[in-house]
Order: structure tokens, then sequence, then C-alpha cells
């Protein structure tokens, strides 16, 4: 297949042979996906977010205006189009690099691995919280397709937890809800009943890991 960016490419369809899950996890973590920090690891991790579209954003914004200025149809027009489908195509594989770099690794170093559901639809229709672009930068959706299939690859447990369940309200050590925690703007958990005092999204990734663990306990009870 050719791409705008007059690179060609080469599919191959393989088989994969059965994969035995492993037999006794040893090593399990919760993740939560945010925008702050693209990822927060419940062993206390955290991994940032490149924010691979400011990067090129500018880049292609005077590309896309040079185009504009250009006679359609010309040799200049075609040239300017290829040009600007290499940076499009250049964002795309520092994103995608990157997401295969950190969903390796995740997968290499744990057993059983849960995740949040997140409804993208749902955030990127909401133009009340000004999260779209950054949402589509960090490329939640493909972050948590990665990390299914490579653990499926690897013999390793994924889950990703009810879409409902209120991570970031829960109170990770008492287990006190407090809804004051649905504002986005709350960065540090101060639990009421126990004066616990955690960041939101660790916070949350250790209810995430629990969580996994029940599903894990109740599919080999």
């Amino acid at each position: 297949s050719k791409e705008p960016n007059g690179k060609y490419y080469v599919s191959v369809l393989y088989e994969m042979p059965d994969i035995k899950l492993i037999a006794r996890p040893r090593t399990i973590v919760g993740i939560d996906i945010g925008i702050k920090k693209l990822l927060t690891l419940s062993d206390g991790t955290t991994i940032d977010n490149i924010h691979t579209q400011e990067k090129y954003q500018k880049r292609i914004k005077r590309k896309q205006r040079e185009l504009s200025r250009k006679i359609k149809g010309s040799t200049n027009y075609y040239k300017c189009k290829k040009e600007l489908a290499i940076l499009y195509s250049k964002l795309a594989n520092s994103r995608k690099y990157y997401t295969h770099k950190i969903t390796k690794n995740i997968t290499d170093n744990y057993d059983i691995i849960a995740t949040e559901t997140l409804s993208i639809k749902r955030m990127i229709m909401n133009k009340q919280n000004n999260l779209s672009k950054s949402i589509l930068d960090a490329a939640f959706q493909e972050i948590t397709r990665q990390l299914e299939y490579k653990s499926k690859e690897k013999g390793k447990y994924f889950y990703k937890i009810n879409t409902y369940y209120p991570s970031s309200q829960i109170c990770s050590v008492c287990n006190n809800q407090d809804n004051k925690y649905k504002d986005l703007g709350e960065r540090t958990y101060n639990c009421k009943c126990c004066k616990n005092e955690l960041d939101r999204d660790f916070n949350a990734s250790v209810n995430i890991m629990f969580e996994g663990l029940k599903l894990y306990i109740k599919s080999y009870a």
C-alpha cells in the first residue's frame, strides 16, 4: 500500500500459536490514564505525555497556509501537499513509537495489568472540558488496545474495570467515597475519614489495581 507521503508499506498476515497464561502471576499494576501525566501506575511510576501534537502543530499550520496559496493542480501545489503529508506521517510515527515503547515496558514487567475503561467518544464530544485535542494527542484508546493485545501475546492477564467505577473518588486506604473528586481540578486526594493525602491519579491507580485483582480472583475462583 502507498501512503500519501509517498512511502510504500507491506502488511504480513500470520497466525500465532495459542499462548499459555502465566500459572502464578507475581506482579500486578493498576493504571490511571490522564492528560497531565499520561499514565500513573500503582507502584508510583509516572509516564509523561510528550504532547506530540504541539511539536508538529505549528509546522503543520504553516504548511497548510502555504498550500492554500498554491495554485491547485500545479507542480508546486502537489509538492507542498506531499510535504504536508510527510509532516502528518512524522506526527503519527512519533506518537506510535512512544505508545509502543511504554506498552512494551508495562507488559514486560507486570503479570496482571488493570486499566480504567474510558468512554473516549463521550469525552471528546464533551466540549465543556476542553480536553478533546489533548485526548486525541495522548491516544488513550490506542494505549489500552496495545496493552490488551500485548498482554495476550505474552501470556499476561489484562483487565478493564467497569466504566462507572469511581476510581478517583474513593480513598485507596479506607474506601471512603467523596464526590468532590469528580472535579478534575482537585489534584490531591485528602480523605475526610482517615486523613490520607495522596496524588489524585496515584490514588486512582491503586483503586484500579485492587479492582483488577478482584476480577482476576473472580475469574479463577
